[in-house]
């Protein structure tokens, strides 16, 4: 046995077998059942998204996302070739957030003896999915929505599927930071209603961990190796490389060449008519649009264009989620 690891026994089935110090949670490679390490006993909810892309449709997926990035090599769809591709199952903590500041007595009267109004302060409620590791070996966007159908029991076997990554991250400090925000808007609202007189009610719950499969996809396109990254549930390209076409980098240097003439001539008609010296007011607009010279030439020696999806942003080509 390793230093690094210590050697347990599972609750459930007792089959033995070594843990690595450093992970906070420990799944039986015999039964699955899956426990905290300074809590064995503790019964933990374990679930796996379902895979609905095997690497064959998600290589299919990722050529078609490649053709419609502006720019991309006219010759790219008959000169790429499929190099490698994994599905790593990344851990997830999975929360239900309700969260109630509920002001003292629940009424007031607006006029005595008249009408009485409902003083409810402020309540907020959530389902949260967020990674449960750090050093991923993919970048997964801060507020990404991950999809809530799909969620099964997890079982050993799954493990053979992809790269199965641990959990290392301390639930109850991760629970404390993805709530905080829901709180306080909780709170606020009942400070407005009610200033301090309120109850803070909480009811959240750890659900519990979940393992969600992303593909890690390398092509090549005339020798050089690009790399993606596809989350293997519902399709979404969360990071893709393609390769620049030559046509497309030229546009874009003689782009960028036009809009330092164009700066130019118009700083040395604006200078030449208001001081007649045409000369200064030329050199002052080609010097205040180098940076805009600077991206194109730029994106000319670059062969390599890049996307990356953004989550407060539609996607182009993702299935309804």
């Amino acid at each position: 046995m390793s230093e690094d690891a210590v050697e347990f026994s599972c609750p459930f089935c007792k089959a033995k077998f070594d843990v690595p110090k450093v992970y906070t949670y420990a799944t039986c490679p015999y039964c699955g059942t899956t426990f905290r390490i300074d809590n064995p006993e503790a019964h933990v909810e374990h679930y796996i998204f379902t895979a609905s892309y095997d690497k064959n449709s998600v290589y299919r997926l990722l050529k078609e996302f490649a053709l419609m990035q502006v720019g991309i090599a006219e010759d790219f769809e008959s000169a790429t070739e499929f190099e490698s591709s994994y599905m790593y199952l990344v851990p997830l903590y999975i929360y239900e957030v309700n969260v109630k500041a509920g002001c003292r007595g629940g009424k007031e009267e607006a006029e005595e003896g008249k009408v009485e109004i409902d003083v409810h302060g402020g309540e907020e409620t959530a389902y949260i999915v967020t990674p449960a590791a750090q050093g991923l070996p993919m970048h997964i966007p801060e507020g990404y929505s991950f999809p809530a159908r799909g969620r099964r029991f997890f079982r050993p076997a799954i493990v053979g599927e992809g790269v199965y990554l641990q959990p290392s991250l301390d639930p109850e400090a991760v629970f404390k930071s993805v709530k905080e925000p829901y709180v306080s808007k909780a709170v606020s609202e009942a400070v407005a209603a009610c200033g301090d007189n309120y109850d803070l009610v909480d009811n959240s719950k750890y659900v519990g961990v979940a393992h969600y499969p992303f593909w890690l996809v390398r092509y090549r396109y005339r020798g050089r190796t690009y790399t993606s990254v596809v989350d293997a549930s519902d399709g979404t390209v969360l990071h893709l490389e393609y390769p620049m076409g030559v046509k497309s980098r030229v546009v874009g240097l003689v782009g960028g060449v036009a809009i330092v003439l164009v700066a130019a001539a118009i700083g040395g008609l604006i200078t030449g008519a208001a001081l007649g010296l045409p000369i200064h007011g030329f050199l002052g607009g080609a010097l205040s649009s180098l940076s805009a010279l600077g991206v194109a030439v730029g994106r000319f020696i670059r062969s390599k264009g890049v996307y990356r999806y953004r989550p407060s942003e539609e996607a182009v080509f993702v299935p309804m989620r």
